[in-house]
């Protein structure tokens, strides 16, 4: 240590706690280590073969350190193998014998390096152009990066400590520890900072980890307010990175710090180095905090470090606030700046595709589906699990349908179901609405409250349930609130009484059921003026037996009437494991994988039950699909049932046009057999379709354009008179290409380009449209379309044609070079032809 170098508090004897202590003590220590090698002492390596140098800039007399020094030029023996090791492009390149040389002419060493030394690495930042302004963009410190020392300064609310559904979050209620969060800026603009211990510990009147309100005095202190990019602060996280590749430990106490050597190690492609620190530092309990405050900067760094814990949890946080967002009954066309809970957006990069919108995108959709199942009649049957008397329900449905309309039963019947889809429906509305649940002042509400203070100035902070209450009902299903409200289920004395439809309670109208059911099957259990009925109910139990989740325990004389109070049992726990699949990911706090869990203290009204589809977007290296090609991205190309359409990459769907009528056309079938089906139109069968003939499909068209007739010439008799007979058919006829369709039913034209023989001709049938297509084809072009001409000329060689001889328009196969020897199907040899010289 320096001999003026301050003392460690616990040499003074001061009154401080031992984390305070310590963080001073690793700062100090640290601070020293570079020191020495700043002054040549670099006993790091000394076998090492390689120098790295980092300058400093001299003209700045006022960027000093925390011992009050001016920073000097650094100057690191490393070794070779070790560098190279490390797979970075950027380091290899240093290698070249022109780097080498460009940097001993600046450095100095034209006429040789020092004893031990083969090669010599400029790692100074260039001091303009472009590869400067990308380093400063990447340096550049976000606006909570700046602030976060605060949140080793601010106490939260001891109520953080017991949160909703977890009985304890350890140090949920604790700041940040100084190590971690409390750290200098390597340029110090306090000289007493090391001696000023209070700036070290928490303070009672840290309003919380936000920045300066313009109407308030400052809360941050002068000298805390550091710059955006420092070129002395980047130049000093180089040489802890170049220390960390020899294997010294990596300090990192700040979130300045932290973001400034994680941006060097990318630019100079060594994440690798400062994954492990980097890691450590994110998931620190309570330091998780700064991933589910400023979730943007923690998705960045990870997804660059590839640190897969911190991007599955910082994913789930911003696909979980953005899906509220599209979820809107207005049109989102960009994030609005807060999130729906008035957390301040920041960005998170730029990609390709962008996973966090796909995934919000897809998650929104999810829950819009869901609410909307929720809310329709089949709703009990959507649930989880099976409700064994809801089934019994829908196994007299095909039976009791059959009676007629004023049958009591089947009025009893409709009642009893109507009434319990509305006790469910009104369950479900009740928990959209939270007015009737939560009251201002409760525990939940104080709780919610002190996770935002965290974060939110107070004269901007509303209430989050004022925030909640305008988002309709999707929006509402994308936070753990309705899932909450649902899963409190209405007691069964409330349930059973409470009157639901036709102002009678849900157990008036089971038992009126109850009593015609077994009024109509006690007189016989086959009763010949209904016996579907009787069957079905005789046959209830082997019916019932054979459904999946549940089996029938009652035999008993009655086991065919409906039970309202085991259909309460069941629905209350179909209910809650429907709850439960939305709400394990909030109270479990995992993010990814059972292995790596990340603590959660602020993000209580988040929904964060992504499913396997909505997390497929993530790398793989973070367990989802994205494999950098952008397939995932895509959606599934639909079966080409149709076949491929040739030439190219295109392919029949068969979904193009909506094929009405059967087809009289030979069809592969899924084991590769062809067989056929009759072709009939409005259930009659076509005359004159033989079995050699190609089909005809008279299919209405998914364009608005009516019927389309689909021949080829050998069906163009039987075609003109059937659409004679149709006039919404009468259009010109279209014969479809299909690759390998077999025998060529147009006898006036050559093979394809693709080898396979043409089902047929667009004008097959059509004297007059055939002339004109000649004279289309064989015409003289204009000067612009002399490549075309010339491509016209080579398809014609390649088929064998003799329409057009050699030399029209003025062109012979010398002046064009085309390469006709094998014949293919290919334009080789075309591509070279300058459609200048054509000309």
């Amino acid at each position: 240590m320096a001999d003026d170098m301050p003392c460690p508090p616990s040499q003074k004897g001061r009154d401080i706690g031992a984390p305070t202590a310590n963080a001073i003590d690793n700062h100090i220590r640290e601070l020293a280590s570079l020191r020495r090698i700043s002054e040549g002492n670099n006993a790091e390596d000394s076998h090492g073969t390689v120098l790295a140098i980092v300058k400093f800039p001299q003209q700045d007399k006022l960027a000093l350190a925390c011992d009050g020094k001016p920073w000097q030029d650094f100057q690191l023996r490393m070794r070779y193998d070790k560098l190279m090791s490390l797979d970075s492009r950027k380091i290899q390149d240093m290698f070249t014998p022109r780097a080498q040389e460009r940097f001993r002419r600046r450095l100095g060493f034209q006429h040789g390096l020092p004893p031990g030394i083969e090669y010599a690495l400029d790692f100074t930042p260039p001091s303009e152009g472009p590869e400067l302004a990308d380093l400063t963009a990447a340096l550049w410190l976000p606006r909570v990066v700046k602030i976060w020392f605060l949140a080793g300064q601010y106490l939260p609310d001891p109520i953080l400590a017991n949160g909703f559904g977890v009985p304890i979050r350890p140090l949920a209620d604790k700041a940040v520890g100084a190590t971690l969060a409390l750290g200098h800026d390597d340029v110090c603009m306090n000289l007493g900072c090391l001696s000023e211990y209070p700036e070290w510990q928490v303070k009672p009147d840290v309003p919380g980890i936000i920045e300066d309100s313009p109407s308030k005095p400052s809360h941050i202190p002068h000298w805390r307010k550091v710059e955006d990019y420092c070129p002395i602060r980047h130049r000093v996280a180089i040489v802890r990175v170049l220390r960390a590749i020899n294997g010294e430990d990596l300090l990192l106490n700040s979130a300045v710090r932290l973001w400034t050597v994680a941006q060097v190690a990318i630019s100079l492609e060594v994440p690798r180095v400062v994954v492990d620190p980097v890691a450590q530092w994110l998931v620190a309990p309570p330091n998780t905090k700064f991933i589910e405050i400023c979730p943007e900067k923690a998705f960045q760094l990870a997804y660059k470090l590839k640190i897969p814990s911190v991007l599955i949890t910082a994913f789930k946080i911003l696909v979980s606030e953005l899906a509220v967002d599209y979820a809107s009954s207005k049109p989102v066309t960009r994030p609005p700046r807060m999130t729906w809970a008035q957390r301040r957006r920041d960005d998170y990069g730029d990609y390709p595709f962008d996973p966090v919108e796909y995934a919000s995108r897809a998650f929104a959709e999810r829950m819009g589906q869901t609410i909307e199942m929720l809310q329709s009649d089949d709703a009990i049957s959507f649930l989880p699990g099976r409700n064994s008397e809801w089934d019994k329900l829908r196994a007299y449905n095909a039976a009791i349908g059959a009676l007629p309309h004023d049958a009591p039963l089947r009025e009893a019947y409709d009642h009893l179901t109507t009434a319990l889809v509305s006790a469910f429906r009104q369950w479900v509305d009740k928990a959209l609405n939270p007015d009737s649940i939560y009251q201002p002042n409760d525990r939940r509400s104080d709780l919610l409250e002190a996770q935002r203070r965290h974060y939110i100035p107070a004269a901007d902070r509303k209430p989050l349930l004022s925030l909640y209450w305008v988002l309709n009902p999707t929006q509402k299903a994308l936070t753990p609130f309705f899932w909450e409200h649902l899963s409190w289920l209405p007691s069964r004395s409330d349930f059973l009484s409470s009157p639901i439809y036709s102002g009678k309670s849900l157990e008036s109208h089971a038992t009126a059921f109850n009593n015609l059911l077994t009024r109509l099957l006690s007189s016989s259990t086959t009763d010949p003026a209904h016996p579907a009925l009787s069957a079905a109910v005789e046959h209830a139990a082997a019916a019932r037996g054979l459904l999946k989740n549940q089996v029938l325990r009652d035999h008993h004389h009655d086991s065919h009437l409906f039970n309202i109070h085991r259909f309460h049992k069941d629905l209350c726990r179909d209910v809650r494991q429907l709850c439960n699949t939305h709400l394990a990911s909030a109270s479990s706090d995992v993010a990814g994988s059972e292995a790596d869990t990340i603590q959660l203290f602020l993000s209580d009204h988040l929904l964060l039950s992504l499913n396997e589809r909505e997390l497929s977007y993530l790398p793989i290296w973070a367990n989802g699909l994205d494999d950098g090609s952008g397939g995932v991205f895509q959606e599934a190309i639909p079966p080409a049932e149709m076949g491929p359409s040739e030439p190219g990459p295109g392919y029949h769907t068969g979904y193009t046009v909506g094929m009405g009528t059967e087809m009289d056309t030979a069809t592969e079938g899924r084991d590769g057999v062809l067989s056929t089906v009759g072709l009939t139109q409005d259930g009659r069968t076509i005359e004159g379709a033989d079995d050699g003939a190609a089909s005809t499909i008279f299919a209405p068209s998914d364009l608005g354009m009516g019927g389309l007739r689909l021949g080829s010439e050998r069906t163009a008799e039987w075609v003109s008179a059937t659409a004679a007979a149709t006039p919404s058919s009468a259009g010109r006829s279209v014969d479809v290409q299909r690759s390998g369709a077999g025998t060529s039913t147009d006898a006036g034209f050559g093979p394809s380009r693709s080898g396979a023989t043409a089902s047929g001709s667009f004008t097959a049938g059509d004297v007059e449209m055939e002339g004109t297509y000649v004279d289309a084809r064989y015409a003289q072009p204009a000067a612009h379309q002399a490549q075309g001409q010339a491509i016209e000329m080579y398809v014609d060689e390649v088929a064998g044609a003799d329409a057009m001889p050699c030399g029209v328009g003025g062109f012979s196969d010398e002046e064009l070079e085309l390469d006709l020897d094998d014949g293919s199907s290919t334009l080789d040899g075309f591509e070279e032809v300058d459609a200048e010289e054509t000309r």
